[in-house]
């Protein structure tokens, strides 16, 4: 053996010993690679053990399962009101909370090649509440970046919640009930800083009437959003004219992050849109739930749902701790208006129109309180008018610069907190059904009468949180019973009748208009009562304030029965009115109404009553009315009294 072979047996026999010890270690790597990393066999069997304990432990029968899914009870079993497919992982998730499951636990563990895509990404509560109960390794799910989510959790920073109530506004058909939406508080000081989560219809409707229509019938979809809480203040307060009124809920960080998770599974997602049942304030009640299911708040809802109902079952519910109200611009415009002289309210037109300016208040006989009054109702108006789009930013800048410097030379106003008196809350005022039970004489004839009403107001009943001068009922039943002939009928099916008197000042101009269509007995030439069909639309004029009401309608009516010539009569003509509150508690409508119907079979009308209640409780009330009419030529007496159940 030569010098360079011996050598080369050298080395080869030394590394011999740290060759075997290389492959051992490799070896040992793998092994733990293989611990660490399993293979899709194991994932399989991993998987399959997760369906087998989901399915011991009926995991989709769960509560919390179907809070995240919104689950209720159907004709035919279970149905989710969710409508959008992108919602659902089981081709037939929406009908099956244990197919949903499933296909939930299979699709955690399908890599993504987008994260945000991932299961964990798109449905985090899901995530988080199927990785808790199942005790789910984590590492043994497909690794996901959730950046969106991430990005949107930071920025939010959940810590509380509030409950948000938008108050009625009469003269917008959108908003005739209210509107609800939950506010999600960070570590920011200021609640406008905070976000707003709103769930709303689709639509760029401009006509009213059509949009109540096909919101009742869910032809629109409505979607979650979530926006800066001060720009739904603007929207509400400062554009619509609705006074805010904020519950602060006594959610922890932990529950407010839990609802949040659900938040964002919702988005983008759609569900058809109801007036009356699937809107905003039946559905904010399942982020409520995801928040805290023990709340069980879905379980106490009726068929219909309306916003105030809503902020109802969350107080009644014990999760309030605290209420806030926030007067609209509209409401800080009127309240000082009333504060001031007649003379003063000029003055206060004269700086609005350009007439006279802010420091040329200084040169008349006007005490400082008085000066104090109009530069603070013309910087609120012109504010109002910039919002409103009524001024341009140019214009509105250097207006409003000039009001605040005259403004600040005057110092605070004196007892400036006392101007601003918090009225009742929404929640505390009577319930939205009634139930009427009353007897009566209508053409000297007796009778029984039974009546109910699904929602909401009107303007016989107490205004103790409800807007003066409103009146919205939907569905009112009459059956009525004449003990003499033993006979018992439909008196009145109104579908919806909506009156808005809205008073007229210096300041707002709006219009007052009203809508009636429904079933009613209606007289005919042979003195014989009869069920028609009527629609009786209207506009007018309002003056006075929430103690009194004087009105004046221009109104058309439309009345649709086979026992009408040509089947029908159309007439128009007007009505007048005076509207009055005695010490909250006594109610007075006495009311004219004059119409001449031409087309179809021609008559006339005319009929006056006197309405009166006598609010008892905050839920019950006592009704008496008297009419005297004349149609087709015959008059007819009526008086009624009836005792008003709400709830």
């Amino acid at each position: 053996m030569n010098q360079v072979s011996a050598q080369a047996s050298s080395l080869t026999a030394k590394a011999g010993p740290r060759r075997r010890r290389s492959l051992l270690g490799l070896a040992f790597f793998v092994f733990m690679l293989s611990l660490a990393s399993p293979s899709p066999g194991a994932d399989r069997a991993y998987l399959a053990g997760l369906i087998a304990r989901a399915e011991a432990q009926e995991l989709h029968s769960q509560p919390y399962w179907k809070i995240l899914l919104h689950y209720q009870a159907s004709l035919f079993g279970e149905a989710s009101l969710i409508d959008d497919a992108r919602f659902f992982l089981a081709a037939d998730g929406k009908h099956n909370p244990r197919s949903e499951l499933a296909a939930t636990l299979r699709a955690m563990f399908e890599p993504s090649g987008d994260g945000d895509e991932a299961v964990r990404c798109r449905f985090p509560a899901r995530h988080a509440w199927l990785s808790e109960r199942l005790e789910i390794d984590e590492k043994r799910l497909p690794p996901a970046v959730c950046t969106e989510f991430d990005e949107a959790l930071a920025k939010v920073q959940p810590r509380s919640a509030v409950l948000i109530f938008p108050g009625t506004h009469n003269n917008s058909p959108a908003s005739m009930f209210g509107h609800t939406l939950i506010n999600i508080e960070g570590p920011y000081k200021s609640k406008l800083l905070s976000y707003a989560v709103n769930y709303a219809a689709f639509t760029d409707e401009s006509n009213g009437f059509a949009y109540a229509v096909k919101g009742i019938f869910g032809l629109y979809r409505g979607y979650f959003s979530v926006l800066p809480y001060y720009q739904k203040v603007k929207e509400y307060a400062d554009l619509e004219r609705r006074d805010v009124w904020e519950y602060q809920l006594n959610l922890d960080a932990a529950e407010t992050r839990r609802m949040f998770l659900h938040i964002w599974e919702l988005r983008d997602i759609y569900s058809d849109y109801y007036f009356f049942d699937e809107n905003c304030a039946y559905q904010l009640l399942f982020l409520l739930e995801a928040a805290r299911p023990s709340a069980k708040l879905t379980d106490h809802c009726r068929p219909w749902v309306i916003p105030i109902d809503t902020v109802r079952i969350v107080s009644e519910a014990g999760l309030v701790e605290e209420v806030f109200y926030r007067p609209s611009k509209a409401t800080r415009i009127a309240r000082t208006a009333s504060l001031m002289s007649p003379d003063e309210q000029k003055l206060a037109l004269r700086v609005i129109d350009g007439s006279l300016a802010p420091q040329g208040l200084e040169d008349l006989e006007l005490s400082r309180e008085g000066r104090i009054r109009v530069l603070d109702l013309v910087s609120e108006t012109v504010e109002y008018s910039y919002f409103k789009s009524e001024l341009s930013r140019d214009a509105y800048r250097r207006s409003y610069l000039a009001l605040l410097k005259e403004r600040s030379r005057l110092g605070a106003a004196v007892d400036e907190e006392g101007q601003w008196p918090v009225p009742t809350r929404p929640d505390l005022g009577h319930g939205s059904n009634r139930l009427s039970l009353g007897i009566g004489a209508w053409k000297d004839e007796f009778y029984q009468e039974l009546k109910i009403r699904p929602a909401y107001h009107n303007l016989l009943d107490g205004d103790a949180g409800y807007v003066a001068g409103s009146q919205i009922d939907f569905g009112d039943l009459v059956l009525r019973y004449y003990p003499r002939r033993s006979k018992g009928e439909l008196h009145a099916l109104t579908l919806i009748d909506i009156v808005s008197l809205s008073p007229r000042n210096r300041f707002f101009k709006p219009v007052s208009w009203k809508v009636k269509t429904g079933f009613a007995q209606r007289t005919f030439s042979d003195g014989g009562d009869h069920l028609v069909y009527e629609l009786n639309p209207g506009g007018g004029f309002c003056y006075g304030n929430d103690a009194g009401l004087g009105y004046l309608m221009f109104e058309t009516e439309l009345l649709v029965g086979g026992r009408f010539q040509d089947s029908f009569a159309l007439g128009a003509g007007g009505a007048a009115g005076l509207a009055i509150t005695i010490g909250d508690l006594w109610k007075v409508n006495l009311a004219a109404k004059r119409l001449w119907y031409e087309a179809g079979e021609r008559h006339r009308l005319l009929e006056v009553k006197l309405e009166q209640a006598l609010v008892t409780g905050r839920n019950s009330s006592l009704n008496l009315g008297l009419s005297r009419q004349k149609v087709f030529g015959r008059y007819a007496s009526e008086a009624g009294l009836s005792w008003n159940l709400f709830w």
